[in-house]
């Protein structure tokens, strides 16, 4: 990141930056303004910050000069101040890379736009964006066979049994699906496990946008933490710590770009705050990419909250009543924070900090 920013600061003419996710240019811009002096210092002399194994950008003096009399008036910079020209920026806005865009645009240059990206993942280039004053993204149709399931029968208790897939032209506007692809690399009605929405048509073909993962997945920053991950990493911390816990979930707030994990479990010899640590580290030795967002602090600590004796019981009881099947009721343990309903901080050992005894 200070490579990033020495390199980027230095370039004053940039119209057009384009990231996969907003939060690697708000992660810039905060370390920027954190290391100012070294990041200025680097471009006027044009050489490295120190111990960046990086060639240094080219050397301009009056560039660091003139950005240093912003900061002094101003206390920091914003991209307007760094790239008055900036015209552009390429990211995803869907699902929750939409807290970091909204984040980012104070810090733009007014006129400055940002354009969706268009579904992309490692598996496949999903969508195209051929109109990007209105950010509507086609299919990549003639690479990618489609298919689709229905979100709500999809996520039904019995759907996955017999799942009824459907082709593009069987797509409802507005309606949010699950996708499939059959991909020239040897995938085969593979699951992505994304949820897209019918946001329109050009002519019959219909055109998608990114929601969010589908259960069982969450991912703030990019990182795509499985639930099979988040079980093993707090049922080993757990189990070293010789305490079993008749409940449990991990909730990832969008907003505050973190995880917390609500525990019910008897009193013993274990800390909150340790083990929102050791359930932090086994993440990060499952999962690449969380350990790659933590450490670029796109993703804030794992906090561990402690709850009262019958809040597992109680949530059960509000998903029951909300309508779930009581012989068939399965604990998801990994959600998003905001389509979560059930009010955890009123079973609570007193208020949430970073790790809560």
């Amino acid at each position: 990141y200070l490579a990033m920013a020495a390199h980027g600061i230095a370039a004053p003419d940039v119209t057009c930056v384009a990231t996969a996710n907003a939060s690697t240019l708000l992660r810039l811009l905060s370390l920027l303004n954190q290391r100012a002096e070294e990041v200025l210092r680097s471009v006027a002399d044009g050489r490295s910050p120190a111990g960046v194994a990086h060639p240094g950008p080219k050397a301009a003096p009056r560039r660091a000069r003139a950005l240093g009399r912003k900061l002094d008036a101003q206390g920091e910079l914003d991209f307007a101040d760094v790239w008055p020209r900036l015209a552009a920026v390429i990211a995803w806005k869907g699902g929750s890379c939409g807290v970091a865009v909204r984040n980012l645009r104070p810090t733009l240059p007014a006129n400055c736009r940002v354009v969706e990206l268009g579904y992309l993942a490692s598996e496949v280039h999903g969508t195209v964006n051929v109109r990007p004053e209105r950010d509507v993204c086609l299919p990549a149709l003639r690479d990618t066979f489609f298919e689709f399931a229905e979100r709500d029968a999809w996520e039904a208790d019995d759907a996955r049994q017999a799942p009824e897939l459907r082709g593009l032209h069987e797509l409802e506007d507005g309606g949010d699906y699950y996708v499939f692809v059959t991909t020239r690399d040897g995938l085969y009605r593979y699951d992505m496990n994304d949820i897209v929405r019918v946001t329109g048509r050009i002519g019959q073909t219909p055109t998608l946008a990114f929601v969010q993962k589908g259960k069982g997945v969450t991912s703030i920053t990019g990182e795509k933490l499985y639930e099979a991950q988040a079980l093993e990493a707090v049922e080993g911390a757990l189990e070293e710590r010789g305490c079993r816990a008749s409940f449990f979930i991990v909730l990832a707030d969008r907003e505050r770009a973190e995880y917390t994990l609500f525990l019910e479990a008897a009193a013993g010899g274990w800390r909150a705050s340790e083990l929102a640590d050791a359930v932090d580290e086994r993440l990060k030795e499952t999962n690449a990419e969380y350990a790659g967002k933590r450490a670029s602090g796109r993703l804030r600590p794992m906090r561990a909250v402690r709850l009262s004796a019958g809040a597992g019981a109680a949530y059960r009881a509000d998903r029951v009543a909300a309508g779930q099947r009581e012989m068939q009721f399965k604990f998801l343990h990994l959600q998003y924070a905001d389509e979560c309903p059930f009010p955890f901080a009123d079973y609570c050992f007193g208020a949430a900090t970073q790790a809560t005894d």
